[in-house]
């Protein structure tokens, strides 16, 4: 069987559930100018090798056949989940909040904002190097000396930062991912999970599909918000159906039944910041139509420096 090279950064078992009985489902772009309607979900969010390492001996797939069972183990509790079994088991919860937590850093949203750092970081370290130095690490690294055209194109790369881009290998960011993705969900596992119920489908999703949201306060112009400190994480699992984390410990875990008035009202303001979150791509059902109300102010750049 040939390995799996078609990569998703929204797994197709999440997209299913947006999609209709022939697993279509409609695209609309960040900046609403396209609509692509009956897109097959297996290609939505799709790249070839998105996640492929490679090793010693060659390329491998073994990082996707770890999200595919993640998603497989997600899947299933999450199918409980919305069919009444609330608060999830253990087992469940675990299952989803890992989900959660890959979620969060496999998409292009989280890749960029690592390659940004990078050659901010690495610029910043040859800021502070001289020729010299360069050519002493040049010695370390490749166990020789440096060839007259080599130190030219150190002395470049020292004087002109602007006219290049550092970028990580793959390995380095699947590898970061992996690490990370695991702190991520044992932060979701220690908040408190409520499911809502909006009595009809009427929720939409997108290409970073896992949101915060806190209330602002005054610290806010200081101190940055994220999986870890903010109000609330926000997830669509279903057209019908919103998973809400949060730290409130006094919160009862449970289903709470909106019903069919109060539900699209709550679903307008998720949908607003779901949509608002989308790095290209919105995704909805055929059927309905979350977006008609919504006008969707420009995205918020990923990172920001210098």
């Amino acid at each position: 069987m040939p390995e799996p090279r078609r990569h998703h950064l929204v797994p197709q078992m999440y997209l299913k559930r947006f999609a209709d009985h022939k697993q279509r489902i409609v695209m609309v772009s960040r900046d609403q100018k396209k609509r692509l309607p009956g897109q097959h979900i297996r290609e939505v969010c799709a790249q070839t090798d998105y996640y492929t390492v490679e090793t010693g001996n060659g390329p491998s797939q073994e990082v996707e056949k770890l999200l595919s069972r993640i998603e497989g183990e997600a899947n299933t509790a999450i199918e409980r989940m919305i069919n009444g079994e609330f608060p999830p088991s253990a087992t469940d919860r675990e299952a989803v909040a890992l989900f959660i937590g890959y979620q969060c850093l496999r998409g292009d949203e989280s890749r960029q904002m690592v390659e940004q750092l990078s050659d901010t970081m690495y610029k910043f370290v040859m800021s502070h190097m001289t020729g010299e130095s360069l050519i002493e690490n040049f010695r370390k690294r490749e166990g020789r000396e440096p060839t007259k055209a080599e130190i030219d194109a150190q002395s470049f790369i020292l004087n002109n930062p602007d006219a290049f881009t550092v970028k990580p290998h793959q390995n380095e960011i699947v590898r970061g991912m992996l690490e990370i993705a695991p702190e991520v969900a044992s932060i979701m596992l220690r908040r408190r999970w409520f499911l809502g119920d909006h009595g009809e489908p009427c929720l939409l999703t997108s290409d970073t599909p896992v949101v915060s949201w806190s209330e602002r306060t005054s610290a806010d112009a200081h101190y940055g918000r994220g999986w870890g400190n903010a109000d609330e994480i926000r997830m669509p699992l279903s057209p019908r159906h919103s998973l809400c984390l949060v730290w409130n410990e006094e919160f009862k875990e449970r289903m709470i039944p909106f019903g069919r008035k109060l539900g699209p009202e709550i679903a307008a303001g998720m949908n607003q910041l779901v949509a608002h979150r989308a790095r290209r791509w919105i995704f909805h059902h055929p059927d309905t139509d979350p977006l008609k109300g919504i006008t969707l102010s420009p995205v918020d750049p990923v990172l920001t420096v210098g």
